[in-house]
């Protein structure tokens, strides 16, 4: 309490007053420890008020600290003169600030939103939709004005879409645009197999430009013979843990679930525990939180005709017995409301979060500075080698097949996918907005230009080799729906597995044949042809040097 007021009256004698929300903070947070100090008994009782999301001692001095460190210099008056003595009583003449006051006011009621466009009188013009908030698309405006259009003569039309359901409106009425960026990543698919996206393989130079990419993030864009987009954006699933508790508890850092599980008992004596995707709050599992087990565990998803499901092999049955036993046998949360305000009360010191975790953690909760850090996630052995497989694809871009200028789309497409445009990109908008406008880029050369810290970016370009998507077909998203239901079975249920698991078979391969009969994979129930399902593998033949592929899935 005695910090605390001594800091407010530094900020106080300052400013010059007491109305800043800094100030206003640090006066709610001595409040609450006054109240605890009059009757301390109570504090047990009232630990959120210590340590709460919101409202909270800490959350207040999180939020002076953060204020007090972002505040901006704010500038009264400048003066250039010249000699040793200033004449201060200069003053702006009345007529001029009022005519710069005036164009402010008028300034005011320009529409924000118009779309931004960078026509200038000629003749071909790239129409491309953007799935993002103004901050990046203004600074993508700049890039392109700056780099790519004096490099190439290619004019380019940016507009916000706020809403990429629209693609498919504007499909339908034959007002696409040329190109489309920042759109989940199984737009392009959904919108290839039924003649939308444009095929990319037609480009001569496709094969040697997809080697910027981690194979497994280009899994879900390929059809029979076709690539209908690319990945544009990624996201990490990393091991988190606070240092200070696991280095108290003298805890050893899990490399596989085997490691996992023995760590358990201890954590669990100490009312602590485990966080993985699975026990997130929604009771929706999707394919980052049930396609990782799959994969370390070597499961199969469908046959090899593509035609039906494969679930219930050997393989995928393990990994199933292990996603579903972590939490009936060893204790893990079915349900973390939130594992960001868990991990920072330390209540979870340790689990498996993302991107979004990690900027939470940066910019959120400056208390744990140098308290926590990540290494790649936990993963199944085979040898001696760990097998660490993630999902990893976040945006994707598009080019539409209706197109007037696909080549000029295309040349536009690897000038923004490439390492430098998204390196300047990340650079100019953590600059310009703060770390909390974060992403990680797909070119995985671009990635060594993340801002974070060494032996964070050395964990997370781990994980980026164990970085493999699920492939797509026409009816995936029963499939991912049915896994999801055998989980919630099992774990909240109770449910014997093999029951849940053939239940989930049949309900899949009743879906499969009715949506692959839509593109003629199957006639009155009767299997025609088989449909390609891509693997790793399979577009590491797109590679023309494997070689040049260091670490991937090593």
């Amino acid at each position: 309490i005695d910090k605390l007021e001594k800091i407010k009256a530094d900020i106080k004698k300052i400013n010059g007053n007491t109305s800043t929300q800094e100030y206003i903070s640090l006066d709610v947070a001595s409040m609450i420890l006054q109240r605890f100090l009059r009757n301390p008994n109570v504090i047990p009782n009232k630990i959120d008020s210590l340590i709460g999301s919101s409202g909270s001692v800490m959350a207040e001095l999180s939020n002076a600290y953060n204020g007090l460190k972002q505040m901006p210099l704010l500038i009264d008056e400048i003066y250039i003169y010249q000699g040793e003595n200033l004449d201060k009583t200069i003053k702006t003449p009345f007529f001029r600030v009022f005519f710069e006051g005036v164009k402010r006011f008028v300034d005011s009621f320009r529409n924000k939103d118009k779309v931004i466009n960078s026509k200038r009188n000629y003749d071909k013009v790239l129409s491309v939709w953007v799935n993002r908030p103004r901050q990046y698309v203004d600074i993508l405006q700049k890039l392109i004005d700056k780099d790519f259009t004096p490099k190439t003569g290619i004019y380019v039309n940016l507009s916000i879409m706020r809403d990429e359901q629209k693609l498919i409106l504007a499909n339908a009425a034959k007002k696409s645009p040329d190109v489309a960026l920042g759109i989940s990543n199984w737009i392009p698919f959904e919108m290839g197999i039924r003649g939308a996206a444009l095929d990319l393989r037609r480009f001569s130079d496709f094969e040697n430009f997809v080697t910027n990419f981690y194979p497994g993030s280009l899994l879900p864009y390929f059809y029979e013979e076709h690539c209908y987009g690319l990945p544009e954006t990624l996201d990490f699933y990393v091991l988190f843990y606070r240092k200070d508790i696991i280095d108290y508890l003298k805890i050893p850092l899990p490399q596989t679930w085997e490691d996992v599980k023995l760590i358990l008992p201890e954590l669990q004596r100490n009312g602590l525990n485990f966080y993985i995707p699975l026990g997130g709050s929604s009771s929706f599992k999707a394919w980052m939180t049930t396609a990782p087990f799959i994969m370390q565990y070597h499961g199969k998803l469908f046959t090899d005709e593509g035609l039906r499901t494969a679930i219930d092999s050997p393989e995928t049955l393990r990994a199933f017995k292990e996603m579903t036993e972590l939490f009936t046998m060893y204790g893990m949360p079915v349900q973390v409301a939130n594992f960001f305000e868990s991990f920072r009360k330390g209540e979870i010191p340790i689990g498996v979060g993302n991107l979004t975790t990690y900027v939470q953690l940066t910019v959120a909760a400056p208390e744990l500075t140098g308290r926590w850090s990540i290494i790649p996630s936990p993963g199944v052995k085979y040898g001696n080698t760990i097998e660490r497989w993630q999902t990893g694809s976040a945006q994707a871009v598009v080019i539409f097949n209706d197109t007037k200028y696909p080549m000029e789309a295309w040349e536009f497409i690897k000038w923004w996918l490439s390492k430098e445009t998204q390196s300047d990109l990340i650079n100019q908008v953590v600059s310009t907005y703060g770390f909390e406008y974060l992403f990680v880029p797909s070119n995985r050369y671009a990635i060594d230009n993340l801002p974070l810290k060494r032996t964070d970016l050395k964990a997370v370009k781990e994980q980026f080799n164990w970085v493999q998507e699920v492939p797509k077909m026409p009816a995936s998203y029963v499939l991912e729906r049915e896994i999801s239901n055998i989980w919630n079975k099992v774990v909240l249920e109770g449910k014997v597995l093999r029951v849940a698991v053939d239940d989930a078979v049949t309900v899949v391969n009743k879906e499969f044949a009715r949506k692959l009969e839509e593109f003629g994979y199957y006639k009155d129930g009767k299997p025609l042809k088989p449909f390609k399902i891509y693997s790793l593998n399979d577009v590491l033949k797109f590679y023309k040097n494997g070689s040049k592929l260091e670490g991937v899935g090593e």
